[in-house]
């Protein structure tokens, strides 16, 4: 694995510093360009050279920013995490019941790689171990902690629940539960939209997806468990987030 990361090759020890802000602004819009430069390419045949044009800088600042074609597949799996960490403090805070919320975080990392289906390349390339290996530290680590952050965030609204009384179960029920609503969510991201997969698997549609999780979750014993119709209220509030989330985005990408 490469040593060298992207904030020691910008010159910089901080990211509070002003030149550290513009490195971060310029980080983001090379992310958007090469997501269109995938998109029109492939994510496989995609050039890697053409992106310091189509951003208008020189190879030398883009090798700032990434160290190879691999960095920046790393890079690009960490900020579509990033944006599903920002919006989960809407779940926490929304008038779901806690089991509600448990599936609607899982929900909702499933439905937007249904949304776009290229971006089963980057969950599943982006994490691959070759890829990993030729990536910068810094770009791993930077995935690995928005990873952590999702799944710490899910799990404070079992916590919570707990807490609140809403919940009975003991830790090693939690973390068994958890263990398999992770693994399923990250499975059923990776086959939607996959030519490899049969129809039947590859077309499942948010409630079939939900009825898995609502099986997994229903092992447990909530005060207040999922109704018939907790799926309109989840879909619901995932659509509203992740609708949110791509206004912000178009925000950014116009400024």
């Amino acid at each position: 694995m490469h040593t060298v990361s992207a904030m020691e090759a910008s010159g910089t020890s901080s990211w509070s510093s002003p030149t550290q802000t513009r490195f971060r602004q310029r980080d983001q819009v090379l992310i958007r360009l090469a997501e269109q430069l995938i998109r029109d390419q492939g994510l496989v045949s995609f050039r890697f050279s053409e992106l310091a044009p189509l951003a208008g800088c020189s190879a030398g600042t883009l090798y700032k920013h990434f160290s190879s074609k691999e960095d920046l597949l790393v890079a690009i799996f960490a900020r579509h995490v990033e944006q599903m960490v920002e919006r989960q403090p809407h779940f926490m805070t929304s008038q779901l019941s806690f089991a509600e919320r448990w599936v609607a975080m899982h929900l909702c990392a499933v439905v937007a790689v249904n949304r776009s289906a290229w971006t089963l390349g980057f969950n599943t390339l982006g994490g691959a171990p070759k890829v990993v290996e030729r990536a910068s530290e810094y770009r791993v680590q930077e995935l690995k902690m928005y990873l952590e952050q999702f799944y710490t965030a899910i799990l404070r609204v079992v916590e919570g629940a707990r807490i609140q009384g809403e919940l009975n179960a003991t830790d090693e029920e939690v973390k068994t539960l958890h263990a398999m609503m992770a693994c399923f969510q990250r499975g059923a991201s990776g086959v939607i939209h996959n030519p490899l997969m049969s129809n039947a698997v590859k077309q499942l549609d948010t409630r079939e997806i939900f009825s898995a999780f609502a099986i997994l979750v229903g092992t447990l014993d909530w005060q207040r468990p999922l109704q018939e119709d907790s799926y309109q209220r989840i879909i619901a509030e995932v659509e509203h987030q992740l609708s949110a989330s791509e206004e912000d985005q178009a925000m950014v990408a116009a400024f």
